[in-house]
């Protein structure tokens, strides 16, 4: 506000220099008198600063009270001494007949059992030849053989079917023990006959050597469109 004042100061001032050049071209105007209003603000005051907040009161702390003071053990009262306990009146002990233990017999010895003997190993005969293993085979081939033509399957025959499956007879002891298909002949259905040709044959008895001991014999079984034939190795 003071600058705006100085400002029209400096203005007024000016007009007044330039009026009198003015009044000689012109006639003189009349003077109107203008008032000028010039107000100077004193700036704001600063706030009044806050009074500080008041302190928080901390009350005072509890003075801890001192443990009551622990009770003193009346001192123990002396145990009364035992009073003894009166006497017994004394017996009389009359001695008595003792009877001295009898001599116990000792117990009779265990009969000690008799054990056999242990009977000799059986004595084996002589292990076949194998010239005796090999005539024994042809035997059990022919005895095959003949019985191949009765199971011969009327299927496989239609089909045209023939083979040579082999079949091994296992001797245990002298005894045939298991017999199984050792070559198939490529057809199941020759084979399934050449094991019931195995089963239903008449073998004949193996050699005495055979016996404690365990052979294998495997045949061939023919089976052709043709009458059987067995073919000598």
């Amino acid at each position: 506000m003071v600058a705006i004042g100085i400002s029209l100061l400096l203005e007024g001032a000016a007009l007044g220099l330039f009026l009198p050049s003015l009044a000689q071209h012109q006639p003189p105007p009349a003077l109107k008198q203008s008032v000028i209003k010039i107000s100077v603000q004193q700036p704001p005051k600063p706030p009044a600063p806050k009074p500080p907040p008041p302190k928080p009161v901390v009350p005072p702390k509890p003075v801890p009270k001192p443990p009551p003071p622990k009770p003193v053990p009346a001192p123990a009262l002396p145990k009364p001494p035992p009073v003894p306990p009166p006497p017994r009146p004394a017996r009389h002990v009359v001695p008595r007949h003792i009877v001295p233990p009898r001599p116990v017999a000792p117990p009779p010895p265990k009969p000690v059992p008799v054990v056999p003997p242990t009977p000799p190993a059986p004595v084996l005969p002589p292990a076949p030849s194998l010239g005796q293993v090999d005539a024994f085979r042809l035997a059990m081939r022919s005895a095959v053989q003949a019985v191949a033509g009765e199971v011969y399957p009327k299927a496989s025959q239609m089909a045209h079917e023939s083979g040579t499956p082999e079949v091994s007879f296992i001797y245990r002891n002298g005894v045939v023990a298991d017999i199984r298909l050792a070559q198939s002949s490529g057809y199941p259905l020759l084979d399934d006959a050449a094991m019931r040709a195995a089963r239903i044959a008449h073998y004949p008895p193996p050699p005495p050597g055979f016996a404690g001991r365990t052979y294998t014999v495997t045949v061939a079984v023919i089976f052709q469109m043709a009458a059987p034939s067995i073919d000598a190795d």
